[in-house]
C-alpha cells in the first residue's frame, strides 16, 4: 500500500533516510515537509515502511528530491510503484518534473528513463567527485 507520510512516520523515515544519505536529517526536516503543502512524502508499506519518495512542488515544476527502498526490498518494483503512484495521483501535466542522479547510478538512470525522464544537463562534481545528471520527464 502506498500512502502519504504522517507525523508519526518521521522517526522511521529518518532512519531509512540515513541509509540513503549520512546527513539526511540535517538536509531534510521531514516534520516541516509533512506540514508544508509544497512537499509530498509517499511511503510504501506492506508490514512496515520499506521505501519512500520525497517530492517538492513550486509554481511551475515538481522536483523528485529523494527516493529510497530498503536494500532487501529492492528489485521488487517498489521504487517504480512509488513513481507511478505519484504520476497517476498527483502529477499535473502543465508542470515539469525534475530530478538529479549520480551519473554512475545506472539502476536509477534506467528506472527514471522507464518513466520518460531524459537527461537535460550535467552538474560536474555534484556528489563530491561524481557528476550528476539533471533529468526532466518528457511527455511523449
Amino acid at each position: 500500500m502506498i500512502r502519504k507520510a504522517r507525523i508519526d512516520d518521521v522517526q522511521v523515515l529518518n532512519s531509512l533516510g540515513e541509509k540513503l544519505l549520512a546527513n539526511f536529517t540535517k538536509t531534510y526536516n521531514l516534520t516541516n515537509y509533512i506540514n508544508d503543502k509544497n512537499y509530498l512524502i509517499l511511503v510504501n508499506e506492506d508490514m512496515f515502511i520499506n521505501g519512500f519518495l520525497l517530492i517538492s512542488e513550486n509554481a511551475s515544476a515538481y522536483e523528485l528530491e529523494a527516493i529510497f527502498v530498503l536494500e532487501e526490498d529492492r528489485q521488487k518494483g517498489i521504487a517504480s510503484n512509488l513513481i507511478k503512484y505519484f504520476i497517476d495521483n498527483y502529477y499535473q501535466n502543465h508542470k515539469d518534473i525534475f530530478l538529479e542522479v549520480a551519473t554512475n547510478n545506472i539502476k536509477a538512470l534506467k528506472l527514471y528513463q522507464k518513466f520518460a525522464f531524459e537527461i537535460v544537463n550535467t552538474r560536474p562534481k555534484y556528489y563530491e567527485n561524481i557528476d550528476a545528471y539533471v533529468m526532466k520527464r518528457v511527455e511523449k
